[in-house]
């Protein structure tokens, strides 16, 4: 049975009152005492009931943080980026997956709020606005993470998506290519619009028309997904001589596809990711990706949370935080190119 301040209570003869300034270190209470009460709590190996804590203050020393998925290597990398930086000034992380799904976001919100999480991070596929607009009146500490809300000004961290699609289509399109297909993720969230933005730039500065049967979307961002959609573009006639991937586990399943229907990568078909995740240079192939910090993104957007946490909706927390992190182009054997290093290309 797990040891209770009343049992500690008890043995120094002192009320649970007492006990509980002197575990919590309040200064109301003499150091002896204090001193006392500690050494029976760690005899009884008292351990101190968070929730009970936190539903008393309505505070807890713990952050939520819901992604697409945690399979996911790139998001993988953000969550520690995140849980090392909370972990530093004492907090928690709970995550929850939401795997694209709009109601399963709203759910996980639902979820982290019931528990009082001290703040939220949150990667949306919600195309509406009304749990951010209700968590920013109730003035919960809030950083969107990779993608924006265009309608509420609030905290984010994201990449410079549109750039970043931009500088690998035109790379792309350097190296000869005309016929460009692209793969994409839901249409209703922000990244997956900005890439498409960038995209498309390069391919009207370069005087290509697009082509529809060129443009895929997914519903979610798994390699079962970048498969079955790199198929339907390449049983196109003519089909695409190149693919950009809105990331690199949607490549992945590009690469498988190629493959399967005994494309050889590059010389048959050129292809390029989103993210550089760990493993994208290790590949049979290695993949051209862009490259974006997943690990630092992560850790700015909890300091940004840290920082509204100790704020406590003070007048100074009322003006939003954007960062905005630079994408890098990182060339490798997918693309065909012989050119190694992105500073190659002067005009970038």
């Amino acid at each position: 049975m797990n040891t209770t301040m009343k049992d500690i209570a008890k043995i120094a003869g002192v009320s649970i009152n007492t006990v509980s300034r002197a575990l919590n270190d309040k200064p109301e209470i003499n150091e002896k005492t204090r001193r006392r009460i500690k050494r029976i709590a760690r005899e009884l190996n008292y351990t101190p009931n968070s929730i009970a804590a936190s539903l008393a203050s309505r505070k807890t020393k713990t952050i939520g943080l819901i992604i697409p998925d945690i399979c996911d290597p790139f998001f993988a990398q953000q969550a520690r980026g995140v849980e090392d930086t909370a972990k530093e000034e004492g907090y928690s992380v709970i995550l929850l997956n939401t795997d694209e799904i709009s109601e399963a976001e709203l759910k996980a919100v639902a979820t982290l709020r019931s528990i009082r999480v001290a703040g939220l991070m949150l990667t949306s596929v919600f195309p509406g606005t009304d749990h951010i607009e209700n968590l920013n009146k109730q003035k919960v500490p809030l950083v969107l993470l990779n993608r924006r809300c265009q309608e509420i000004d609030t905290n984010y961290v994201i990449n410079d998506n549109q750039k970043g699609a931009y500088k690998a289509t035109k790379h792309l399109i350097k190296l000869g290519h005309k016929k460009i297909g692209v793969i994409l993720g839901p249409q209703r969230i922000t990244s997956v619009l900005d890439r498409y933005a960038g995209y498309k730039k390069a391919m009207a500065e370069a005087g290509i028309e697009l082509s529809e049967k060129y443009i895929v979307y997914g519903e979610n961002l798994k390699p079962s997904t970048g498969e079955i959609l790199a198929e339907q573009l390449l049983r196109n006639n003519p089909r695409p001589t190149a693919i950009l991937a809105y990331c690199d586990s949607l490549a992945i399943g590009a690469y498988a596809a190629a493959r399967n229907m005994g494309l050889s990568i590059p010389e048959e078909l050129a292809l390029v990711g989103y993210d550089d995740i760990p493993y994208a240079q290790y590949f049979e192939i290695p993949l051209t990706t862009v490259a974006q910090p997943a690990y630092n993104m992560g850790k700015a957007a909890c300091k940004i949370i840290l920082e509204k946490i100790k704020l406590g909706g003070d007048e100074k927390d009322l003006e939003s935080q954007h960062i905005v992190f630079e994408p890098e182009l990182v060339i490798r054997k997918s693309c065909g190119a012989q050119v190694q290093i992105e500073s190659s290309w002067s005009d970038y």
